[in-house]
């Protein structure tokens, strides 16, 4: 299901505590970083759509079996876009236990998981938390913490995990896609998770409003071959662009009925 990016029900009294669609992950997540806004907030969309913490779930066990697969390629920088909390278990986690000299990124615009992130980050080697746009380019390359640990002139990995829902095609979203495709040097990598129009989905939206629990932003829904098309230019990495579970599944995940229904799509491409 898609979710939006920083505070949920804008609409709600200007000194509210405001649920944050990071800090809800993390809680389905297993994480500590949330409060009871988030928690009461992450309750009302199970309601909806009580399917949500699985595919949040499976969609972290996505980008983990995306940095293995990086790494194994012999990338060694990583550039998150929209990342969310660099909470347990995430990129650099993952990219950094197989190759300790990995460096990673984490971008996101939210401001007010800055501090958190931070922290989450602290003694960490090889790493930082920025707050940028992400369809600012070159802002983002340019940024002093992301020279701290990313070279843009060798190869490095861009992640996009979910970013694309919030990037209207009407906002230019190929565009938008193609920019950072343009950033990369010969041998980079773009990775991308995006969940997919699923009636399901539109049906949990409509309740979660109908409930009166708030405003949901809109979202970007696309089909498997609209996913497809944001890797023009780059070679796929076998499998393609696949339902995420059939995305070199691991033995020791979580299992689902019927892998190939599951509406989130995954892809990894290679720029020549």
């Amino acid at each position: 299901m898609a979710m939006p990016q920083g505070a949920l029900n804008p609409d709600g009294p200007a000194d509210a505590v405001l649920p944050n669609i990071a800090r809800i992950r993390n809680f389905w997540l297993g994480g500590a970083n949330h409060g009871e806004a988030d928690r009461e907030m992450a309750g009302q969309i199970e309601l909806c759509a009580p399917y949500i913490p699985y595919l949040v779930r499976a969609q972290r066990a996505l980008v983990r079996r995306q940095v293995r697969c990086l790494v194994e390629q012999g990338v060694t920088q990583f550039l998150d876009l929209g990342s969310g909390l660099p909470d347990e278990g995430y990129v650099h986690h993952t990219a950094q236990a197989l190759n300790p000299e990995c460096r990673v990124a984490y971008v996101d615009v939210d401001s007010t998981i800055a501090g958190d992130s931070a922290e989450l980050l602290s003694g960490s080697v090889g790493t930082r938390f920025v707050v940028a746009d992400c369809r600012d380019v070159e802002g983002v390359l340019r940024h002093d913490d992301v020279r701290a640990v990313l070279d843009p002139a060798q190869p490095f990995a861009v992640l996009m995990t979910e970013l694309l829902l919030h990037v209207p095609d009407s906002d230019g979203a190929d565009e938008f896609v193609a920019s950072w495709v343009d950033a990369l040097p010969s041998g980079g990598y773009l990775a991308i998770s995006h969940f997919g129009e699923d009636g399901q989905v539109l049906k949990g939206l409509r309740l979660f409003e109908h409930l009166r629990f708030g405003r949901f932003p809109e979202v970007s829904l696309r089909s498997l071959e609209r996913v497809a098309e944001f890797f023009a230019g780059l070679d796929l990495v076998e499998p393609g662009v696949v339902p995420a579970p059939l995305w070199r599944p691991e033995p020791d995940e979580e299992d689902v009925r019927n892998p190939g229904e599951v509406r989130m799509f995954a892809g990894l491409g290679r720029k020549p």
